[in-house]
């Protein structure tokens, strides 16, 4: 099989610019990143790489799995569904792209090729991931996914069986990046992977190299940035015009606060998240009674935010209570808050703001889908019915009700 050598002038850079001077279209059409640690790994060591998208402005966000994902692959990868059915519910999102490290690129591998994952796949991007199984597995034998990971096991012959049915002669969207110098997978060609597109960096790596070199994360952000169409860059051409009048305007006026959320929040239409918070922060000293202001600053935190965040300090929770004590009729702030909430796991809080969200708009069908989605996973299938009922009857086209009340047998 072919594999592409990709040398550091070839990957992204990890700098962001201070001005915005040119929009790029294909931000806009960036999905959610899903990070699936490998066998035994744990939450801290891939924090480099995590960072590093984020100050790119990708939506990161990372799947915990029980038992530092030493069990069995199958029961990881219906978790990993679920995980990615919020993140597009929550989201808005159609697709959401996977970056698989180690063990993980199987987890993610199963869930699009046997439970249906493929539909709603952006890209899979695989760090070291042992296709072909590692002979380093027969070290951890009382583990199911370390004999699950073994060569020739039966788990690896059903999964290449699952990929020819899944794909056919159709080219996957998946990138499997692998390094000789990986003392984890024995021999290193097990990561190389039929049909998708392998590559080596052309530098010295090793397998935990993957998930820290800064060479590895530019191509990451390559790997998984959005795609624009003609309108899309019709649309960035327009609004690149008044982008450069709005520079122009600020570069004589640092103070004009109406230039200054008319900026933000072009830059947020384009995806330029961090440069958005730079003027949303001086707008906030100009401007400090302007609801807008904290849902555009919410929106912009909520792609920073991380598994492990404290909810009673997270600034895009905070940034929507402020708009809420501005503007307490807002069923979107209450909303988005309570998707911050559902971000880090406080499900019983997201429930109560989807609660009042409805009541101030018994129309706002996203609500609906968010908290029937919070109900079947806190087991009221009734509660999660009603509401997946209530999404078709506003939104008869809505394809993620249809198939969670088929699940649940409705």
């Amino acid at each position: 099989m072919e594999v592409r050598v990709v040398g550091r002038r070839e990957c992204g850079t990890l700098r962001q610019p201070e001005t915005v001077e040119e929009i790029d279209p294909s931000r806009r059409g960036r999905y959610p990143v899903l990070y699936v640690p490998g066998f035994f790994r744990l939450y801290v060591l891939s924090a480099a790489l995590r960072r590093r998208l984020r100050n790119l402005d990708y939506a990161v966000y990372t799947l915990r799995i029980p038992n530092f994902n030493s069990g069995d692959i199958r029961w990881s990868a219906r978790v990993l569904l679920d995980k990615a059915d919020e993140l597009r519910v929550l989201f808005g999102a159609e697709k959401v792209a996977l970056v698989g490290q180690g063990l993980g690129g199987l987890v993610a591998r199963f869930m699009v090729e046997r439970l249906g994952g493929k539909d709603f796949l952006h890209r899979l991007v695989m760090l070291g991931t042992p296709h072909r199984g590692s002979l380093t597995f027969y070290l951890f034998l009382p583990f199911k996914a370390a004999r699950q990971m073994l060569p020739r096991s039966a788990f690896l012959r059903n999964l290449d069986e699952a990929y020819s049915e899944a794909w056919g002669e159709e080219r996957p969207p998946y990138f499997s990046i692998c390094t000789p110098l990986d003392a984890a997978v024995v021999p290193w060609t097990s990561c190389l992977l039929r049909g998708a597109e392998n590559l080596r960096p052309g530098w010295p790596c090793t397998h935990m190299g993957l998930v820290r070199s800064r060479g590895v994360a530019g191509l990451l952000s390559l790997l998984l940035e959005g795609e624009a169409d003609r309108e899309e860059r019709r649309r960035a051409e327009g609004d690149q015009v008044a982008l450069r009048d709005l520079n122009r305007t600020l570069e004589e006026d640092p103070l004009n606060d109406a230039a200054l959320l008319r900026r933000a929040e072009m830059l947020m239409k384009w995806g330029y998240y961090g440069s958005a918070l730079r003027d949303l922060k001086r707008l906030s000293k100009l401007r400090p009674d302007l609801p807008e202001l904290y849902i555009l600053m919410g929106r912009a935190y909520r792609h920073k935010i991380q598994y492990d965040d404290n909810p009673l300090y997270n600034q895009a929770i905070r940034n929507y209570s402020r708009a809420i004590s501005l503007e307490p009729g807002s069923a979107e702030a209450y909303f988005e808050r309570g998707v911050c909430y559902a971000l880090l796991n406080a499900w019983g809080e997201a429930v109560d703001d989807w609660d009042r969200a409805l009541i101030l708009n018994r129309d706002y069908y996203p609500a609906y889908l968010a908290r029937g989605l919070a109900r079947r996973k806190r087991g009221d299938m009734r509660g999660a019915e009603e509401d997946f009922r209530e999404v078709l009857r506003i939104n008869p086209g809505d394809r993620d009700a249809s198939r969670f009340l088929s699940d649940l047998g409705a």
